[in-house]
């Protein structure tokens, strides 16, 4: 009796789990039957809409002067591209800021901090454009990312498009599997819009129509998840562009990047527990992908755990046990090996290394976002201005 609970339990847990990650994109591979959502053509200069650009900043000094600038050189008409830029600075972000204010590049300081999605609050009866960018201060687009971003609009069914934010490559040790892993969403992003839309939306670089947008004023939700999700809850498609390009530079520590995620990953939960930005229960296509995509996800850890739980319970009474027991055991140790020896380049310890690492910030993310802890201010991730040597500022 308690070895069939056993069995059943690790069955549905290993199931949940290889659902999440192997099973929803083979999903998403057969509902697509090889279909892919293709872009429509660029727009000229006189179709493009108006576009209200906006950049909430906290103590960005080391990257808010090249930002300025990156967004100067977008290769946008400059009477349908307008700059708002909003902070809540105590550093020297604020000066900066000033000295490029312009008609162009419109300015607002807050007189104290109260966190990422008051700020919006405050810029957004500004934004009086047909489209709205949303950008984050150390991420730089490519000159002809907005235009790509906004010409999905000609399509009246699309509400909102996100861009491909790559991240340059990290010397730490999540490096190795954050690019596969960054690698993997991508797919996923690009598999969910040929099937109706996408729910991951990248903060660093979205773009919605403003009569979709829906302020909320509620500091315990994630901003950019739940503005994309309450598109899609209209009845509108969430499109990813892979040709709308941005440049990010990593997390510059493992702790930096493990107190990220667990922020990030608290944020989605509460959006959860405050019911925002919930997809409607007849909205088939777009509820598959925001459990499978993300609910699943959030809470595949608790699975995860249960998982080795339940195996190391049943090792006492079956060699299936015992097997599944020792692989799992196996998994972890090659994890902790990429965690406590950095000089190991090997994907067959850092590809474990992340994929633990992510987890266990999932784990703990959830924990927080159901008690609630999730402040809307945080210490925020050191960064520093992105030069490549395609640079943000060059040509496509």
């Amino acid at each position: 009796m308690i070895s069939s609970f056993l069995a059943t339990l690790l069955g549905l847990s290993l199931g949940i789990v290889v659902f999440v990650y192997v099973g929803y994109p083979l999903l998403l591979l057969v509902l697509t039957a090889g279909r892919r959502y293709r872009a429509p053509r660029d727009l000229s200069d006189e179709e493009l809409p108006s576009v209200s650009f906006v950049v909430a900043a906290y103590n960005e000094e080391m990257v808010i002067e090249e930002k300025v600038r990156n967004c100067l050189a977008i290769d946008y008409p400059a009477g349908k591209l307008e700059f708002f830029f909003v902070s809540d600075s105590t550093d020297g972000t604020n000066d900066i800021l000033r000295r490029y204010e312009s008609s162009r590049i419109r300015v607002k300081i807050l007189p104290e901090r109260r966190g990422k999605l008051a700020a919006i609050g405050e810029i957004y009866p500004l934004c009086k454009r047909d489209v709205t960018v949303m950008s984050d201060a150390n991420t730089y687009y490519y000159p002809d990312s907005v235009r790509k971003l906004v010409r999905h609009f000609s399509n009246p069914a699309i509400g909102a498009v996100t861009g491909d934010v790559r991240l340059l490559k990290s010397k730490q040790r999540f490096g190795e599997g954050e690019g596969l892993y960054y690698r993997y969403e991508r797919k996923l992003q690009e598999l969910e819009s040929a099937l109706w839309s996408t729910v991951a939306i990248d903060g660093g670089m979205y773009a919605v129509r403003r009569d979709l947008w829906r302020h909320t004023a509620n500091s315990l939700v994630s901003d950019d998840f739940v503005t994309g999700m309450t598109v899609g809850r209209q009845g509108y498609r969430i499109i990813f562009d892979p040709e709308a390009v941005a440049e990010e530079d990593p997390t510059p520590t493992d702790d930096m990047e493990f107190r990220r995620k667990i922020r990030v990953i608290a944020y989605a939960v509460q959006s959860l527990v405050e019911r925002e930005g919930l997809p409607r229960w007849h909205q088939g296509r777009f509820l598959l992908a925001y459990v499978s995509h993300k609910l699943l996800r959030w809470f595949a850890p608790v699975f995860l755990l249960l998982a080795l739980v339940s195996a190391a319970a049943l090792s006492f009474y079956s060699t299936v046990g015992r097997v599944l027991f020792a692989a799992q055991l196996l998994f972890y140790v090659l994890a902790l090996a990429g965690w406590r020896f950095q000089q190991l380049e090997s994907k067959i310890v850092r590809v474990p290394y992340y994929f633990s690492m992510v987890n266990l910030a999932a784990l703990l993310g959830v924990i927080r976002g159901l008690r609630r802890r999730q402040k809307s201010t945080w210490v925020r991730t050191e960064r520093s201005a992105v030069l490549t040597s395609r640079g943000p500022n060059a040509p496509a």
